[in-house]
């Protein structure tokens, strides 16, 4: 690809990295690859081919960080927190409490909402960030965004969703759920899964560990799945040939 600046999307997952990258206008190729293994080194082995722009420092990444990555939990309203750092203290607490996560080594951040709504937090390693941080400075490529994927992907579609459903993000070794009630977030459920399992039975059991029953499921993955709502990004849906 030879022009000016390139844009790049790359999802980490459990067993490795997926890239996609473009010229930065519509209508442009999307170029598209996978890679097996660790996930930091896979993602160094695709960096290491993905085409760059003649301006390199005009290049942009966006990083998305699937299962086992992030950790996510649905915090209660409370009447008596009324600022952001005070979510903020109520998310480390709760996540230490619940998932043994400290905040020493994870970094956790606390989505805003309408007052009264319970709010999405996110804990992500702070090793891993860093790493990943690094990796892509010394590539000289700009790193804007390392967002977990499940939030990234309710970002994008949350317009086109039912007031009342489940947003199901299924990948190859785990599975996650945000469940949507009266227009607002309600309750989130990972869990891992078994390759062979099917997305039926995995999604019945976060059903049942989230203690909730959607109306309605809508699915987003790199490849058609009924009922298939879109890809994790439009360049990284898998083609059909």
């Amino acid at each position: 690809m030879s022009f000016p600046f390139i844009e790049h999307v790359v999802w980490l997952h459990s067993s490795g990295a997926v890239w996609a990258a473009r010229p930065r206008w519509r209508g442009a190729t999307v170029w598209r690859a996978e890679q097996a293994g660790e996930p930091l080194a896979a993602c160094a082995e695709l960096l290491a081919q993905a085409p760059r722009g003649r301006v390199r420092f005009l290049d942009r990444a966006s990083v998305l960080l699937g299962f086992p990555h992030v950790h996510y939990l649905m915090l209660p309203w409370q009447d008596d927190l009324h600022r952001h750092t005070d979510w903020q203290g109520f998310a480390e607490a709760t996540f230490s409490q619940q998932a043994g996560i400290d905040s020493e080594h994870w970094q956790v951040q606390v989505a805003n909402s309408s007052f009264g709504r319970d709010r999405l937090a996110v804990a992500l390693p702070r090793d891993l960030l860093q790493d990943i941080r690094e990796l892509f400075k010394l590539a000289h490529l700009p790193l804007v965004s390392c967002t977990p994927l499940l939030t990234a992907v309710a970002q994008r579609y949350w317009r086109y969703l039912p007031e009342d459903c489940v947003l199901a993000v299924p990948e190859a070794s785990g599975l996650s759920c945000l469940y949507r009630h009266s227009g607002a977030p309600s309750q989130v459920c990972v869990l891992p899964t078994r390759p062979d399992s099917h997305l039926s039975d995995n999604l019945f059991t976060a059903d049942l560990l989230a203690q909730q029953q959607a109306t309605t499921t809508l699915i987003v993955a790199n490849r058609p799945v009924s009922p298939w709502l879109g890809p994790l990004h439009p360049w990284l849906e898998e083609s059909s040939t």
